[in-house]
């Protein structure tokens, strides 16, 4: 969890000090057609927009594997995450899919790109200087990239830009373009937009660096167990002194064997956490003795104080 907390871009410099970070782990979910138009028949008009878009993930994909500050995840593996169903607790399989976060976690992205082919058009000047008339047509690519959080799915960064060329007409001479030529375009609005979500990235990334933590320690009657905030593994149990931000998470222990126990806890101060685990093959004697005596005792601050006692 630290990791995907505490991460920051390459090289980022604060308060005088340059901090060096591992590379951002992004994972390109898709590449939509917003365009809603062809661009002019002697400009690519031929060329179907929704195709261009679909050719838009891999150029993503292509830019980032260039850059030091990005660790690129196969994107294959990304969209069969989403594909996989999952199981039940009779072992039957349910017709639910994951959700990109779901399948972002499992591979431990950083963040999410998303993009989109927001516009293909053209724009028209027309000059007629002693009689020569000459037309100069304007093909214009505009896309969008959004970053998303893999913790909860909030827009970190979203950012455009655009490629432009311009060809001259006349009744001599006529310029179609190819669909080669469209889809430079669509590399060249991608890295126009690239930089820029770089840029607003590293400023999500200082402000979630600045965010004030607390220490998380938990310990459970089942030891080893997972330990998970907010849908992320941190560690197992005896977790000690982990960090995570001050404010309201949702704790979750698991083991196989063993029911989940998960709260929703407001974070304040450092904090130890004792969960007593309850195996999921007991007889109803064994479950209501089990109630009557398990509580999880919440301790915070130093020294260790009882602030909430929880019957489970």
């Amino acid at each position: 969890m630290k990791r995907h907390l505490l991460k920051l871009l390459a090289g980022v410099a604060l308060t005088g000090v340059t901090l060096a970070a591992e590379p951002m782990r992004v994972a390109v979910m898709d590449f939509d057609d917003q365009t809603g138009q062809r661009a002019d028949a002697r400009l690519g008009g031929s060329v179907a927009p929704a195709a261009l878009a679909a050719k838009g993930a891999f150029l993503v994909g292509q830019k980032l594997l260039g850059q030091k500050e990005f660790t690129l995840i196969d994107r294959r593996d990304f969209i069969a995450q989403m594909e996989q169903e999952q199981p039940t607790n009779q072992g039957k399989k349910t017709a639910a899919r994951p959700t990109f976060i779901h399948a972002a976690q499992a591979l431990r992205a950083d963040a999410v790109l998303r993009g989109s082919l927001m516009s293909l058009s053209s724009g028209k000047e027309t000059i007629n200087l002693g009689g020569n008339r000459s037309e100069f047509t304007t093909l214009t690519v505009r896309v969008g990239l959004e970053a998303l959080n893999p913790v909860d799915g909030a827009v970190l960064a979203m950012t455009s830009g655009a490629g432009q060329i311009r060809v001259r007409q006349t009744a001599a001479q006529s310029t179609e373009l190819s669909e080669d030529d469209v889809l430079g375009l669509v590399e060249k609005a991608i890295e126009d937009a690239l930089p820029k979500l770089q840029t607003a990235l590293t400023q999500a990334q200082l402000a979630q660096q600045a965010r004030p933590r607390i220490k998380l320690s938990v310990k459970s009657s089942a030891d080893p167990a997972l330990v998970e905030i907010d849908g992320i593994l941190i560690g197992t149990t005896p977790l000690v002194n982990a960090e995570i931000f001050r404010g309201d998470h949702v704790l979750t222990i698991g083991k196989a064997g063993y029911r989940d126990v998960s709260k929703r806890i407001l974070f304040e101060k450092d904090t130890a956490i004792e969960v007593p685990m309850i195996r999921t093959e007991l007889s109803a004697g064994e479950i209501k003795q089990i109630y009557e005596k398990a509580r999880l005792n919440i301790f915070q601050g130093e020294p260790g104080l009882i602030i909430n006692t929880i019957n489970n």
